[in-house]
């Protein structure tokens, strides 16, 4: 059967160096389409990215993700910013997202420990006039939160929330709106404290990687050793 391309789907981007993907990624992924019932999750890898040495080439990196998200028809994969000239920065890749996909409506996900610094990156308080974000809650933050970092970023911003019955500080959801523009909306669920420079630390060391990779991927880093040492050394 062939979609109608006239419907909307409601997609999830979460970018990032995915150095390597892990569980935390995965069940990131899983929670956030759950929780805002998205149609899709797509992941798209940096391929040239402006503040990270020491990645591992930019297939091998797609080798992990593939190896992670088999079965899991929901989560893709999209190689856009392979074809970016230049740095991956977010605003150009999400820009000709739009523009590849102009029936599709987009979110783009982030911690809110990226949130909490977007001014430092490429145009990063104007994302939101090209895709609303999805801010999650991370390390204890709250609403509360995100919602003082937004006002330091936009003066005239204004917050929603699910339950008016609730102080902001123990909402579940918010959504900020600026000039009845939805910018950003915040969400809390479960997360997984897992970092990939603790999986590269733990993996030059020779730990053991069961529950923070797919047991495909361990073996596909174990089998080609001497390449991914030269990268993560």
């Amino acid at each position: 059967m062939v979609r109608d391309k006239s419907v909307s789907k409601r997609i999830g981007i979460m970018g990032g160096a995915f150095n390597p993907f892990h569980t935390g990624h995965l069940r990131h992924a899983i929670e956030i389409k759950e929780e805002l019932f998205l149609d899709e999750i797509q992941l798209v890898p940096s391929y040239n990215h402006p503040h990270k040495e020491g990645l591992l080439p930019y297939d091998i990196r797609i080798t992990c993700i593939e190896k992670s998200i088999e079965h899991l028809d929901f989560i893709k994969i999209n190689t856009i910013e392979e074809h970016i000239i230049g740095k991956s920065y977010t605003d150009s890749m999400l820009t000709q997202w739009k523009k590849d996909n102009p029936n599709d409506f987009p979110y783009f996900l982030m911690g809110i420990e990226d949130f909490a610094v977007l001014p430092t990156w490429h145009c990063g308080t104007k994302l939101p006039l090209i895709v609303p974000l999805i801010i999650v809650s991370r390390n204890g933050k709250t609403a509360e939160d995100f919602y003082q970092i937004a006002q330091s970023y936009w003066d005239n911003c204004t917050i929603k929330v699910n339950n008016l019955n609730l102080p902001l500080i123990n909402q579940q959801k918010a959504q900020v709106f600026v000039n009845n523009q939805e910018y950003c909306q915040f969400i809390q669920i479960p997360n997984l404290e897992i970092t990939a420079t603790h999986i590269r630390e733990h993996w030059i060391k020779q730990k053991n990687l069961q529950g923070l990779l797919n047991p495909n991927v361990i073996h596909f880093l174990d089998k080609n050793y001497a390449l991914i040492q030269k990268y993560w050394q």
